[in-house]
């Protein structure tokens, strides 16, 4: 069974985790290594982190409305069930799933040459989203609903995101090492 705080703890060891995962890979790189493509079609490591921070961004704009709306005293563990879509997102953006998913419009990167105060940007957004789901301590998550950044009629559960964008971040983390891996890639 599953708990508010545990699930929260969880969301900031391991949004913390890549944080540092970030910096230590990809913050020394010069440009054209963080904007170079194995393919056409394929993410440049700039491409995956802007992903990142588009996508974190969105769910955090939808996490900061229901603080507007939520009754907060003091610190208090809840039971936790996630939703049905939230268990389905967080199962497909799952690092250790190797089904590929095709990504939503929405969360496209914003372009292919980005300079890299992109980390910079997704530093921030994920010490936010720590920041955020620290202010989570007295709510029962099952109690506030979000809608999904991609259409409003998906509902999560407030605490769905705190399972979600750690793995989504870690996968695409991945992603853009797989990319430094490459044989091409510049020296």
């Amino acid at each position: 069974m599953l708990f508010t705080h545990q699930i929260i703890k969880n969301c900031i060891t391991a949004t913390q985790a890549n944080i540092e995962r970030a910096i230590k890979s990809f913050s020394y790189l010069p440009e054209n290594q963080f904007n170079w493509k194995p393919q056409a079609d394929k993410w440049s490591i700039g491409e995956c982190i802007s992903h990142l921070v588009k996508t974190n961004n969105l769910y955090l704009t939808k996490i900061e409305s229901i603080f507007t709306l939520a009754a907060f005293g003091a610190e208090k563990d809840f039971h936790y069930k996630q939703s049905f879509m939230g268990k389905l997102i967080a199962k497909g953006v799952d690092p250790a799933s190797v089904r590929k998913i095709k990504t939503f419009k929405v969360f496209f990167p914003a372009s292919s040459n980005f300079q890299k105060n992109i980390i910079d940007e997704y530093i921030n957004s994920s010490k936010k989203f720590i920041e955020l789901a620290r202010k989570m301590l007295s709510l029962d998550l099952r109690k506030y609903k979000i809608s999904s950044p991609v259409n409003n009629w998906i509902r999560l559960n407030l605490g769905d995101p705190l399972i979600i964008i750690p793995k989504h971040d870690e996968r695409h983390l991945n992603q853009a090492e797989k990319v430094m891996k490459s044989e091409k890639f510049p020296k």
